[in-house]
């Protein structure tokens, strides 16, 4: 059963000419764990995500099918939490919601908003994507990888 579809992981990884292994290795995971997320069986963590994304110097939008634009994305820089915390509220003070209600409309119980806004935990992948769908906010952006504008 797929659990979330990423073609372009498959791609991106060929296009280069790079093994699973490699790519595993790259990303501190076993091969059989990268080739669970490459054949969608199971959901790429954001912290992966996002050192992928960094490693193709791509976005993160492009490898989880939100657009199709190949946007060359030159960050090198760590997650940061409090950044990402703080783009949270950005959308929620603009969808003007509380964190109840903006935890409700993405599926999420409010103190997992909470610990997400606060910079206390790192947003999971599926709340990433389902914060895109619903309010239409890039993952990159939310991530700190562009500036909001981009």
């Amino acid at each position: 059963m797929k659990v979330m579809q990423i073609d372009k992981l498959k791609q991106l990884r060929q296009d280069k000419n790079y093994t699973q292994e490699q790519i595993a290795k790259i990303l501190n995971v076993k091969r059989g764990t990268y080739a669970s997320w490459e054949c969608g069986s199971d959901i790429i963590p954001t912290k992966q995500l996002y050192k992928l994304a960094e490693f193709y110097h791509i976005s993160i939008d492009y490898i989880l099918n939100i657009n199709n634009s190949y946007n060359k994305i030159k960050v090198n820089k760590d997650i940061n939490l409090t950044e990402i915390g703080n783009n949270l509220k950005q959308i929620r003070i603009k969808e003007n919601l509380s964190q109840a209600k903006i935890a409700k409309s993405i599926n999420i119980n409010q103190s997992t908003w909470w610990a997400y806004e606060k910079g206390k935990t790192l947003v999971t992948t599926s709340t990433l994507i389902e914060i895109n769908k619903v309010y239409n906010h890039s993952i990159d952006w939310i991530l700190g990888r562009k500036n909001l504008a981009e």
